[in-house]
């Protein structure tokens, strides 16, 4: 049950970047919403690349099926085992284990949420690119307009010319 140590930060989105297991309550949560019988934790855990003696452990330290699926998915975010050798802990080596396991209406809505979420965290890049460069707009408007604006020039300077 050796894990390999992540030195990276958490990742910015669930779906763009190696998993750590900061993410694990995301990683249950949505295989819970994509419908992952729980049952199959062991077979999903072999997919993953954990050994079966870690598994195994897994079922004896853990009493309900949750808690095992809960500790296996732990195992895989912290790289345990032979975890990179199936691509890592990502969300590409996750529907790739579902879908070996024949769990192909889970995996389609792994991916579908997976394409939903990067739609939208597209969208959100692409306006806050907007409001950057309507921010940068208005503040170039204001240079220009403050530096061409009329100053009006002090009367005792036209009366020296006189």
């Amino acid at each position: 049950m050796a894990t390999k140590s992540n030195s990276s930060s958490p990742s910015p989105s669930l779906f763009t970047s190696p998993l750590t297991i900061t993410q694990l309550i995301d990683v249950l949560d949505l295989l819970k919403r994509c419908g992952f019988p729980q049952i199959k934790w062991h077979e999903l855990g072999l997919r993953l690349g954990l050994h079966k003696d870690t598994l195994d452990a897994i079922k004896r330290d853990n009493v309900t099926t949750n808690d095992c699926l809960t500790e296996c998915l732990s195992q895989w975010l912290r790289r345990a085992d032979n975890v990179d050798s199936k691509g890592g802990a990502t969300f590409d080596s996750l529907s790739d284990a579902l879908k070996s396991m024949n769990e192909n209406a889970v995996a389609d809505k792994l991916d579908q949420e997976s394409k939903l979420i990067s739609l939208i965290v597209l969208v959100l890049t692409v306006c806050v690119c907007i409001l950057l460069i309507t921010l940068y707009l208005v503040l170039v408007y204001d240079v220009i307009f403050n530096a061409v604006s009329f100053q009006p020039v002090p009367s005792c300077i036209f009366i020296s010319i006189y």
